[in-house]
């Protein structure tokens, strides 16, 4: 399996909301946006959000995609009210479980710093993981993301708390395979 990691394009928008709702499903504690909110949302929505993403200087999805099939994806934005300098926050990662250890997440968050370092200028990169999500803690720190010691309250339940992480990795053209 070797996905082809590009930016999503408009014409995605239908493939991306297929996948969007399946990491929904599977992993509601891995993101802020709820399933059952997501899925009553109409066609316009998903085409306007991919449309942005696609063609925006300040906000980035990237997706692989195998056999003409969207299998994952990683967004990322910078964060307007930072006004200091400039901050990048990546959202949204997600791969298919047939696809998981197969390297597509490091290609996808490899073009996804890429884009936010180069194209974005960001000089810090973030990105929040919740409680229990071990898995996807375990795989940023691999890559190259810190703990900072900041956390703050999972949005959609309080009790739980998402943890920033920083990226301290060489730039991803740089790194070791």
């Amino acid at each position: 399996m070797d996905p082809a990691i590009r930016r999503i394009t408009p014409d995605d928008w239908r493939q991306f909301r297929s996948l969007r709702l399946a990491a929904l499903k599977e992993a509601p504690f891995a993101f802020v946006e709820q399933y059952q909110d997501a899925v009553t949302r109409a066609d316009q929505h998903w085409r306007e959000r991919v449309a942005r993403h696609a063609t925006s200087a300040t906000a980035s999805i990237f997706v692989a995609e195998h056999h003409d099939r969207l299998v994952g994806k990683a967004g990322c934005f910078i964060e307007p009210e930072i006004t200091d300098h400039v901050s990048a926050q990546i959202i949204g990662v997600y791969v298919l479980p047939p696809y998981r250890g197969s390297g597509t997440a490091d290609a996808l968050l490899a073009a996804t710093i890429r884009w936010a370092s180069e194209a974005a200028s960001a000089d810090r990169i973030r990105l929040f993981v919740a409680d229990g999500n071990d898995r996807a803690a375990a795989f940023y720190h691999r890559i190259g993301f810190v703990a900072t010691g900041t956390s703050v309250p999972y949005p959609p339940d309080a009790s739980l708390r998402e943890h920033e992480l920083v990226y301290a990795g060489a730039p991803p053209d740089r790194r070791a395979a």
